[in-house]
């Protein structure tokens, strides 16, 4: 069975040989560059130079050589204009802040401040900024319809444009082309499984454009305004979701979406204010791949999201991910006894907060076992840590955790001795889930 089967076996639940397995397939189950330096040196490594596509998060796409000792089965499709509206076309080398050589889009040159960290400037507006220190990406420091208060503007914002905003909103003529060409290729030289890394956010590219407190204030206080954005919005994602398929519709098979509506103690909002706002664009966008591809939709979210994966589900996401076990109320037995029928785990399989980082390689390998034990039986499961694994874990532990995936991963799982009610009952007892480093920490 090759790599795109058994991804595909996962998204239809089914046991493939072993559970896949997703390293750098998107933005979002990637590594930082620093870790990425850190593992290629490990690895004694030296030929070559990855590329960023991904400047804004600062992740790489991954080499061949390490894609082969991670045992990764996705590759990456990405998009025209990645991030910081920059055309991935036309590379440069540049050293990244531990002195790691990559290759970079040429007309990538951020600025560096009097504290050393990096900024991007566009139309003389300070767009974003990143800590000089290099273990995480940028964040967003401008909204252009902060100050907007009729909807006109919001027409004519979308209407005349051309920045960092919707070059990810919109597909260009150019980006059609060098996206089937790219998508082609992948398809003709590798049998791994293809992941358009699309983003396509609606709540994100609100909180971007407008303002992450102005967005929720509108939801609450100018209901006609915020309908009207997210209105306009999903329209232009919509449009631009089915030109891109109509590009490359016929090469991939996972359609990646990012849009963040948790953070680790419960959802952004109230489920009737998600209903209203957010949902319509939800199902409008992951309907569109559905009606334009044979695509699975990949749809990513931090935080606790537990009450909100229903209508997600009925929205129409097959694969959900990060799978973030350690928010609030996101048990990993409870998500797979509630909707393992219903979607594919992706993610979810170590904890990147704590035992990938500071746990030892031995600790690193447990959690994994455990996680194996809980998500992959009966398929719909794809293997991939909580988020992308950051600049401080050790090369040894990012090993580790994918060597006990492909290990503890064959069908039918084993995994270890207990069966997987007498497993679940005891990470229950032990509080495994909120606190996996401290468990097996005191032998738990």
């Amino acid at each position: 069975m090759n790599s795109r089967e058994r991804i595909w076996a996962a998204i239809r639940h089914e046991e493939a040989d072993r559970v896949p397995i997703d390293i750098g397939g998107t933005g979002v189950t990637s590594i930082n560059l620093i870790a990425y330096g850190n593992l290629k040196r490990h690895l004694g490594l030296t030929e070559g130079m990855a590329r960023v596509f991904h400047t804004w998060i600062q992740v790489p796409e991954i080499e061949p050589a390490i894609a082969e000792r991670l045992h990764t089965d996705t590759v990456t499709l990405p998009r025209y204009r990645m991030s910081l509206g920059l055309p991935n076309v036309e590379f440069k080398p540049w050293g990244f802040v531990d002195g790691t050589q990559f290759l970079v889009p040429a007309g990538f040159n951020p600025a560096r401040n009097a504290s050393g960290d990096f900024e991007w400037i566009e139309h003389g507006v300070k767009i974003a900024e990143a800590p000089g220190e290099g273990t995480h990406g940028f964040s967003l420091r401008h909204h252009p319809l902060r100050e907007a208060t009729t909807t006109q503007e919001i027409d004519a914002w979308f209407d005349t444009y051309d920045g960092n905003f919707v070059a990810r909103i919109r597909v260009s003529d150019e980006e059609m082309v060098w996206a089937r060409e790219f998508a082609r290729l992948l398809h003709e030289t590798t049998d791994k499984a293809i992941v358009a890394d699309y983003f396509g956010t609606v709540l994100e590219n609100a909180q971007g454009i407008i303002g992450w407190d102005t967005i929720y204030m509108h939801m609450l206080a100018e209901p006609k305004l915020a309908h009207h954005f997210f209105e306009r919005l999903t329209h232009e994602l919509v449009t631009g979701i089915k030109r891109y398929l109509s590009a490359v519709g016929e090469y991939i098979d996972v359609f990646m979406f990012a849009d963040d509506i948790g953070h680790q103690r419960g959802p952004m909002m109230k489920l009737d204010i998600y209903r209203e706002f957010v949902l319509p664009g939800h199902k409008a966008i992951f309907q569109a791949v559905h009606e334009n591809s044979r695509a699975a939709v990949f749809y990513h979210t931090d935080g606790a999201v537990m009450t909100l994966l229903p209508e997600l589900i009925d929205a129409g996401i097959d694969c959900f991910n990060t799978v973030q076990t350690d928010a609030a109320d996101m048990d990993g037995m409870e998500l797979k006894r509630r909707f393992g029928k219903n979607i594919t785990f992706w993610g979810g399989g170590v904890d990147t907060h704590s035992i990938l980082p500071f746990g030892t390689p031995e600790q690193v390998r447990e959690d994994v076992r455990r996680r194996i034990k809980i998500f992959a039986p009966g398929g719909g499961y794809v293997f991939a840590s909580i988020h992308n694994i950051l600049g401080d874990v050790p090369p040894q532990n990012i090993l580790a955790a994918v060597d006990a995936a492909y290990e503890f991963g064959v069908y039918p799982i084993g995994a270890g001795p207990e069966d997987p009610a007498a497993l679940a009952e005891h990470l229950t007892k032990v509080n495994y889930w909120p606190k996996p480093l401290k468990a097996l920490q005191e032998g738990h």
